[in-house]
């Protein structure tokens, strides 16, 4: 008999030295569009500031009592990363009404995660915290999606080092294209570093988020825009109509994130909604055949 092989899931992680530039909101709708395709979809939220987890229905995740986060699995060897998985809601988790996101589920979040760099320091192997955790699940789900936080620190090398890709989030202005080299800059030394480990993520995506719908709105932005797609051609995502990149702005992504829902089960057939799909399909995704 000719032994299984074990599905490799694409990890990929959601990237930007600074807060604030759509990672999270990426991450996860991203996430629920992918479970809505067929795909069995992880969130990995380890952000301290939990996004993640409250746009997919957990408010307060350190208040729920008896469950662990990614916060108990990385300081306590003991607890196991399916400790910390709950599975993804549209609308508050304990709310009635909400909807369960089948297909998708959550590495639950942690505001002590901003503890975790001081955690990382004096762990022994403190750049494979993350590989070790998700080795325990990653035949069970076909995509991956980590929710980094905002910067470039101990916390984000272990994702990147875990991941099989990196997607850059950032908004079109020329002090934020700045930044997509030190992440590149990042990616190659971790891949130089860790090779013996697997170390191969590569950049595979940039998302350009908050892109003003019209030129009024943002000259300087739509330049911007411009300088990106000369620079990294068709690593920056199309949207979903003729010429645009990107996310455009739109008032219901915030309005989602209020209601603790997904752009797919809050505005369906939305600007938004439409962009985040394309930018999805850019990254080679397409519907699973029933």
């Amino acid at each position: 008999m000719t032994p299984q092989v074990e599905a490799i899931p694409r990890i990929i992680s959601m990237t930007n030295q600074v807060g604030g530039s759509g990672k999270s909101t990426s991450g996860v709708n991203m996430g629920a569009i992918l479970a809505d395709w067929g795909y069995k979809t992880l969130v990995v939220d380890a952000d301290d500031q939990c996004d993640a987890s409250v746009a997919l229905g957990y408010m307060h995740p350190d208040a729920i009592v008896g469950q662990k986060n990614i916060y108990d699995c990385l300081t306590d060897k003991s607890v196991k990363l399916r400790e910390a998985i709950v599975p993804a809601f549209a609308g508050p988790y304990d709310a009635e009404g909400s909807k369960r996101i089948e297909n998708l589920d959550l590495v639950l979040g942690s505001g002590e995660m901003e503890n975790a760099e001081q955690h990382l320091t004096t762990a022994m192997a403190r750049e494979l915290w993350l590989k070790r955790l998700l080795d325990q699940v990653k035949g069970e789900y076909d995509v991956i999606i980590i929710d980094c936080p905002g910067s470039l620190g101990l916390v984000v090398i272990g994702a990147i080092l875990a991941s099989t890709e990196v997607v850059a989030c950032i908004k079109p202005g020329f002090k934020e294209l700045r930044g997509l080299t030190r992440i590149e800059q990042k990616i190659a030394a971790i891949q130089e570093e860790f090779s013996e480990y697997g170390a191969d993520a590569r950049l595979s995506g940039i998302i350009l988020v908050d892109v003003p719908t019209s030129r009024s709105q943002g000259a300087v932005w739509d330049d911007g825009k411009n300088m990106a797609k000369q620079a990294y051609g068709d690593l920056v995502l199309a949207g979903s109509t003729e010429d645009q990149l990107g996310i455009r702005r739109s008032t219901k992504i915030p309005e989602s994130y209020a209601h603790q829902k997904v752009l797919l089960h809050y505005d369906r057939a939305g600007e938004a909604t439409y962009d985040y799909i394309a930018v999805t399909k850019g990254l080679g995704f397409q519907k699973q055949a029933i």
